[in-house]
């Protein structure tokens, strides 16, 4: 993991180019949830996935002593907000989406996963006081108009293969409360890593979050986790190393280097992906329509990441 101060900056595009590796990641990440939901419950798949990284986590702060001092130093100078950051990012975000996807299927599930962009987009007005370009904003509602047509007319969502109006109202709900943690994670990272190192804002939490899942570490628990068969394990590695491991620390990162605004708006790229993979990994169908909100979708990200726009 990198020192605490960047010795060496990598230019912007490959930031940005991070980000979309992220979200090939991320977007098959709602397929692996789905999967393991089939044997876990979602408190329990929310212990899974973290437990371990929380382990990974104390063993990487305490391999060095700088690593150790910089750990304990932002829990001293920013308790409240790392605590937050885990509740938000770690226990609420994952255990409202995992629940969610009781009744709602991968692809609406990462479609409401970009109400994202736009509570950041309020949230960093009102507590960073971020001065968001008008071209970003203008972006912003590009791509998801962009998103809309894949929605309304692309076959991924929206009563046309795996609808959201086909799920009952209140796993709807509960799944848009995830993207709101969310927000609040970024906002609250965004503040922290201005000082801190990209390692430590993802590990901190990561650590804090998994605290209160503890509980649920019961010798049921972990008879399901051996019951379970290669590709549910295979699916929860997935989860843990890439979703987690990985994409927490690309995600401080780029907030590292960017506005939160900025790499909010990247979500906007989940459902696109979800369908693209869903076609090259399993032949569903992709449409005209899914081709050109897809490409709207780029055309608005493009305006809400150019240099000019902040």
């Amino acid at each position: 993991m990198p020192p605490t101060a960047d010795q060496s900056k990598p230019p912007l595009w490959v930031v940005r180019l991070l980000m979309v590796v992220l979200f090939v990641i991320w977007a098959n990440a709602f397929t692996a949830i789905k999967h393991c939901r089939e044997v876990l419950p979602p408190a329990e798949l929310v212990l899974a996935r973290f437990l371990p990284v929380a382990i990974l986590v104390i063993a990487w702060m305490l391999s060095s002593r700088r690593r150790l001092a910089e750990t304990a130093d932002a829990l001293r100078s920013a308790p409240l907000r790392i605590i937050a950051m885990g509740m938000s990012g770690v226990a609420g975000y994952n255990f409202f989406l995992f629940f969610a996807q009781t009744e709602i299927k991968p692809a609406p599930a990462a479609l409401l996963t970009t109400l994202s962009p736009l509570f950041t987009l309020i949230l960093a007005i009102a507590f960073l006081h971020e001065r968001v370009p008008l071209k970003r904003i203008i972006g912003i509602i590009v791509a998801f108009a962009g998103l809309f047509v894949v929605v309304r007319w692309g076959r991924v969502g929206l009563g046309q293969v795996t609808g959201v109006p086909n799920a009952e109202l209140r796993y709807t709900l509960i799944a848009a409360a995830a993207p709101l943690c969310w927000s609040f994670y970024t906002i609250l990272g965004k503040d922290l890593v201005r000082t801190r190192s990209a390692a430590v804002v993802t590990g901190l939490p990561i650590l804090v979050g998994t605290i209160p899942l503890l509980p649920l570490a019961t010798p049921a628990f972990f008879g399901r986790l051996a019951a379970m068969d290669l590709s549910h394990w295979a699916a929860l590695l997935y989860l843990s190393l890439m979703s987690t491991i990985v994409g927490f620390f690309i995600w401080n990162y780029a907030l590292r280097r960017l506005p939160a605004t900025s790499v909010a708006a990247f979500i906007y790229l989940n459902p696109p992906f979800a369908a693209l993979f869903g076609w090259m990994l399993f032949g569903e169908e992709v449409t005209r329509w899914f081709l050109a909100g897809s490409a709207v979708v780029l055309l608005g990200l493009w305006m809400a990441q150019n240099r000019n726009s902040g």
